[in-house]
């Protein structure tokens, strides 16, 4: 029995196999092989992966622990950062592991943007087979406030339908505002509303940590005959750089065909 575990990386396994013999009680039978699949290398983080993330504007630097993932002694041969979006600044060995500490690092970018980049390692296991194992990760150069979702808050319509009817359910969706790096503090000072949202849309602010992480709720309370409903968002910040984060919000009212 083969298996291709290129994609299965920190899976747990299950493949059945069907058993035919001649065995004249029981001629066949199936077998559950159960196995984990372990990586050569591992990142060793909370969150199993290598991140880069600062303002833009600044450069970005991050500090990686690259271990051995399995009973594979392992050697580092070579390494390269396939893109050029990020650099290796250096690589220092861990006392009495097969573990590396990378620094990493990526120039400013004038504008934010989010770019891919690829660590890629070349390695010689215990067994003698020399490896080539990718990482892929992104490299996030953030505007001052970040908003979560970008751009635009479209109601679904299993949402907007539960304010149809004689018992309408006011329903609400999520804008999540973060500081873009540590060394950002920001307060809300006002969230707007176009005024040909009035009456359909409404706002809550809420507070998760003063000064870094904010919540605005848009609640969509009543149903509406316009087939569509759209204008925008704006909210209002005390951070000279990005003093307003501006979403479309938008519903389409698309009443509910009568059951038969």
């Amino acid at each position: 029995m083969d298996l291709t575990t290129d994609k299965l990386e920190g899976a747990t396994v299950k493949k059945q196999v069907h058993i035919i013999s001649d065995d004249p009680i029981e001629p066949e039978f199936a077998l559950t092989v159960t196995g984990a699949v372990l990586p050569i290398v591992a990142v060793d983080s909370p969150m199993k992966r290598i991140q880069m993330a600062g303002l833009a504007g600044s450069e970005l630097r991050t500090e990686v622990t690259l271990k051995k993932g399995s009973w594979l002694g392992v050697e580092l041969l070579s390494h390269e950062l396939k893109w050029g979006n990020a650099r290796v600044e250096g690589v220092k060995p861990v006392d009495g592991e097969d573990a590396w500490v990378f620094t990493l690092a990526a120039p400013p970018a004038e504008r934010p943007g989010v770019f891919n980049e690829e660590l890629r390692l070349k390695v010689r296991t215990s067994d003698g087979e020399e490896r080539d194992l990718p990482f892929v990760f992104r490299v996030e150069h953030n505007a001052r406030v970040l908003a979560s979702p970008r751009g635009q808050i479209k109601f679904p319509a299993q949402l907007v339908q539960k304010v149809y009817g004689p018992n309408p359910t006011p329903q609400a969706m999520t804008v999540n505002l973060r500081a873009g790096g540590d060394e950002v503090n920001f307060n809300v000072l006002d969230v707007k509303l176009d005024e040909n949202l009035s009456g359909v849309f409404r706002t809550e602010l809420v507070e998760r940590t003063p000064g870094k992480v904010y919540q605005v709720k848009v609640w969509l309370d009543a149903w509406h005959e316009k087939r569509q409903v759209i204008g925008k968002m704006t909210i209002l910040t005390d951070d000279p750089e990005a003093e307003e984060v501006s979403l479309w919000v938008m519903a389409l009212f698309n009443a509910p065909r009568a059951s038969n």
